[in-house]
């Protein structure tokens, strides 16, 4: 089993609108990053606690967040099929 990250948002209360697995928490952050725009701040708030309250209006989705994993088959959190 190898650890990898899980990133995720959507709305609360429902099935996530978007799930990727990476090999690492950097490339998960920078994924959630790129998808919203975070800036700098926001980017620091995602890595240090591995989830971020968003504003719809202007994100798109309610939260984003990053799981850590240990599953066999990490292709199955993806909506691309894995790495």
């Amino acid at each position: 089993m190898s650890t990898h990250y899980v990133a995720m948002s959507g709305d609360h209360g429902y099935l996530p609108d978007n799930c990727e697995v990476h090999e690492s928490l950097s490339g998960a952050v920078d994924s959630l990053a790129e998808l919203f725009g975070l800036g700098r701040v926001r980017k620091r708030e995602l890595r240090d606690t591995r989830s971020l309250e968003l504003k719809p209006s202007r994100d798109g989705a309610e939260y984003c967040e990053i799981q850590e994993c240990n599953c066999e088959d990490p292709a199955v959190h993806s909506d691309g099929g894995g790495y």
